[in-house]
C-alpha cells in the first residue's frame, strides 16, 4: 500500500509533473549551454583568462549535468510510478469502463496533458466512435469533453483516424499546423495548443485509440511516448478480454433464452448419463423442478415411476440410448413417467457432444405426442373398423361379379363382358388394398405376434424367388441371387412378405431383357440384403417418403402398375419388427437398390400394456404385443 501511495502521490503532484512535462523549454538551453561549456573548456587553456573564469566553467557544466541527471531521475520515477498504478488499475477487479477512465487520468497527470478522449473501433460500421474521456478540472476541458462526445470518425479523418490509418502514434506540437477540421478547430478554439493520438492494438488488430491535447505547446518526448504505447498495450489486452467476456456473456444469454422459449424438452447429459442441466419445458413435463434434475440418471427420471408391470429390463431401449456414450444418433418412441406416476407417450433424440473428437456427453430432447398418438389410435382404430366392414359384402361383390364374368349365370355379350371385367379387377384390387390395411394395422398394433426362430436367409430368399418367377417371366425379367449361407432368428413368414413385396416392385417398374439381384452380405453385426434392379429409379427427394402410407414415386403408377400404396410401408414395419432398418438407394447408372439390414439377434420387447403400441430403438423400432416365442441366439 505505501508504494502505491507513492506511486499516486508521484503522479498527482501536479507542479512537478508539470514542470516536467514542460522541461524540453528550459532544459533544452541547458543542454546547449553545457555542450557550450565543454567547448569552452577545451579552448580555454589557450585563452588568456583569470581563475574566475575557469570557475565559472566549471560551476556552467556541473549545473548543466545536475539538471541533466535530475530530468533522467524524474522521468524515471514517473514511468515507473505509472507502471506501478497502472499495474493496480488492470489487477484490482472493477469494471473496463472504470479502469479505462482511471487509466486516462493517470496518463493525463503523469505526462502533462489537460483532457484525453477515448475512440473505440466499431469493426460492422467501420469507424471510430467517442466511448469516454478525463479531463482536468476546467471549464475548457468539460466544453471540449460535451462537443465530443457522439463525435464518429473515419480512418485518416483527424488525429484519431490518422492514427488509427497509419497504426502508429502521432504527435503534433502545434494545431495550427493542420489542415482544418471541425474536431481539431474545437480544440483550438478552447485553447489546446498541442495533440497526440496513440493507437490501442492486440497484435496488429486496433480496438480504439486515445487522443490527449493540453493547453501549451508540448513537443514530442520518445520516452514518454514509449510509456503511453507500453500503457496503451496494457489497455489493449484489458478491452480484447473485457469484448470477449461480453461475446461470451451474450452467446449464453441467447443460448439460454432459446433454451427457455422452446417448446421440448431438452436436457444435458454427462458420460455416465447423469442430467447436467434441464430447460423449464423438461422440468414441467416432467412435473419437476430444474434445479431438483440435476445431477440424477435420466433414465430414473424418466422410467423409474413405472408400474410395476411395466417396469424395465435390460433390454430397454432408453437404457441403452443413455446409460453409456454412443458416437451415433439416436431416436425413439416411449412412454415416460411423471413422479406422481402420470404417463404421456414421447418421441426422443439422442444426440452424442463431440469435443475435438473425444466425446463429452449427449443431449436428450423429448417431445410430448400423447394428442397426436391419440388421434392416430383413432384414427387406426376407425380405418381397422371400416376395413372389417368393407371386406364382407366386397368379397360378396367380387364372388358375384366372378361369376357374372366367367358365364356361369348365362351368356352375356361383349360389351357387357368388358364391363365385368372391369368391375371384377376393380373389386379384386379395393379387396386387396382392405387387406394391406388390416396387415399393417395388426402388426403395428401388436396384435399379429411374430415367432423368431433360426432361418437360413438363402433359404427365404430362394422361395421369394421361385413364388415370384412367374411373373418375371412375363414380364421378360431374370431373377438371379446369393447363395450365400446366413443364420438369423427372424419370422420367416413376415420375412417372405418382405421379399416377395421387394421383388415385386422390382420386376414391375424394370424394362424387359433385364435382370433383378438379391445379394446378402453379412458383417460382425447383421446382414444386408439388397434388391437390386434396373428400372428407371427413384428422385432424391423420394427416397424416404417412398415408405409412408399410400406413396407412390408417380401419381399414375396405381392405375398403370396396380398396386395399393401400402407394400413398402408394410415392409418397414415388418423390418423395424426384427430390430432392423429399410432404405433405397439411387444406382450410379439406372434403376435403384432396396437394402435391408437386420441383425443376428433381434431384440423384440413384450408389451403387456395394450396402451404401449410401441418401442423404437436405435434407428429402427420394435413393436410387440404378445410375449416372444423365441429369443434369438447369437
Amino acid at each position: 500500500m505505501s508504494e502505491r501511495a507513492d506511486a499516486i502521490r508521484t503522479i498527482r503532484n501536479g507542479q512537478s509533473v508539470r514542470m516536467a512535462g514542460r522541461g524540453s523549454s528550459f532544459i533544452s538551453p541547458i543542454i546547449t549551454g553545457l555542450a557550450l561549456a565543454i567547448v569552452l573548456g577545451g579552448i580555454a587553456p589557450h585563452i588568456a583568462s583569470g581563475a574566475a573564469f575557469n570557475e565559472i566553467l566549471v560551476f556552467a557544466a556541473g549545473a548543466a549535468a545536475a539538471v541533466l541527471v535530475l530530468r533522467l531521475i524524474v522521468q524515471r520515477e514517473r514511468r515507473v510510478a505509472l507502471q506501478l498504478v497502472m499495474s493496480e488499475i488492470v489487477g484490482e477487479n472493477t469494471s473496463p469502463e472504470i479502469a479505462a477512465m482511471r487509466i486516462l487520468e493517470a496518463l493525463c497527470v503523469s505526462q502533462g496533458w489537460d483532457v484525453a478522449l477515448r475512440w473505440e473501433l466499431n469493426a460492422d460500421e467501420n469507424q471510430l466512435e467517442f466511448c469516454s474521456a478525463w479531463g482536468a478540472p476546467g471549464r475548457r476541458t468539460e466544453t471540449l469533453i460535451q462537443e465530443s462526445m457522439g463525435l464518429k470518425l473515419t480512418s485518416g479523418d483527424e488525429l484519431p483516424g490518422r492514427a488509427w490509418q497509419e497504426g502508429r502514434p502521432v504527435w503534433v506540437a502545434d494545431l495550427a499546423s493542420l489542415p482544418a477540421s471541425p474536431h481539431t478547430r474545437t480544440a483550438q478554439r478552447h485553447g489546446m495548443v498541442s495533440g497526440c493520438a496513440v493507437p490501442v492494438r492486440v497484435g496488429s488488430n486496433v480496438l480504439a485509440v486515445l487522443e490527449f491535447y493540453c493547453h501549451f505547446c508540448l513537443r514530442e518526448n520518445r520516452e514518454a511516448m514509449a510509456g503511453v504505447e507500453t500503457v496503451a498495450a496494457s489497455l489493449g489486452q484489458m478491452l480484447a478480454r473485457s469484448h470477449e467476456r461480453d461475446r461470451a456473456e451474450k452467446l449464453y444469454r441467447e443460448q439460454e433464452i432459446l433454451l427457455n422459449s422452446v417448446a421440448d424438452g431438452i436436457c444435458g447429459l454427462d458420460p455416465d448419463g447423469l442430467v447436467s442441466f434441464a430447460n423449464p419445458a423438461a422440468a414441467n413435463l416432467l412435473g419437476a423442478d430444474p434445479a431438483s434434475l440435476a445431477g440424477k440418471p435420466i433414465h430414473d427420471l424418466l422410467h423409474g415411476a413405472a408400474p410395476f408391470s411395466n417396469r424395465c429390463r435390460e433390454d430397454c431401449a432408453l437404457l441403452r440410448a443413455t446409460g453409456k456414450l454412443r458416437r451415433m444418433a439416436t431416436a425413439g418412441e416411449d412412454t415416460f413417467y411423471r413422479a406422481d406416476g402420470d404417463s404421456f407417450r414421447v418421441d426422443y433424440n439422442v444426440t452424442p457432444i463431440l469435443d475435438h473428437g473425444r466425446l463429452t456427453g449427449s443431449v436428450f430432447s423429448f417431445r410430448d405426442i400423447s394428442q397426436r398418438y391419440a388421434l392416430d389410435r383413432l384414427k387406426d382404430e376407425f380405418v381397422s373398423t371400416v376395413s372389417h366392414e368393407l371386406r364382407t359384402p366386397l368379397t360378396a361383390i367380387r364372388g358375384a361379379l366372378g361369376l357374372l364374368s366367367s358365364g356361369s349365370l348365362g351368356h352375356v355379350n361383349d360389351k357387357s363382358s368388358n364391363l365385368l371385367r372391369i368391375a371384377l379387377s376393380n373389386s379384386e384390387r379395393l379387396v386387396r388394398l382392405i387387406n394391406d390395411i388390416l396387415d399393417l394395422e395388426r402388426i403395428q398394433s401388436g396384435r399379429e405376434p411374430f415367432t423368431f426362430r433360426p432361418v437360413q436367409l438363402a433359404d427365404i430368399v430362394r422361395q421369394a424367388i421361385e413364388g415370384m418367377q412367374p411373373v418375371a417371366d412375363a414380364a421378360g425379367v431374370q431373377l438371379i441371387h446369393d447363395p450365400t449361407q446366413v443364420e438369423i432368428a427372424a419370422d420367416a413368414d413376415r420375412l417372405l412378405q418382405v421379399l416377395t413385396n421387394l421383388l415385386s416392385n422390382a420386376i414391375k417398374f424394370s424394362p424387359p431383357n433385364s435382370t433383378v439381384s438379391v445379394l446378402l452380405r453379412p458383417d460382425v453385426s447383421g446382414v444386408t440384403i439388397s434388391v437390386v434392379d434396373a428400372g428407371r429409379g427413384i428422385p432424391a427427394d423420394k427416397l424416404e417418403v417412398i415408405f409412408g402410407r399410400f406413396q407412390q414415386v408417380d401419381a399414375s403408377d396405381s392405375r398403370q402398375k396396380g398396386g395399393t400404396g401400402l407394400g413398402l410401408a408394410i415392409c418397414r414395419t415388418i423390418v423395424q419388427q426384427h430390430s432392423g432398418r429399410i432404405w433405397a438407394e439411387r444406382n450410379s447408372v439406372s434403376g435403384s437398390t432396396f437394402r435391408v439390414f437386420l441383425p443376428y439377434q433381434p431384440v423384440p420387447i413384450g408389451v403387456p400394456d395394450a396402451a404401449l403400441l410401441e418401442q423404437e430403438t436405435g434407428r429402427g423400432a420394435v413393436r410387440m404385443q404378445a410375449p416372444v416365442a423365441f429369443r434369438a441366439r447369437a
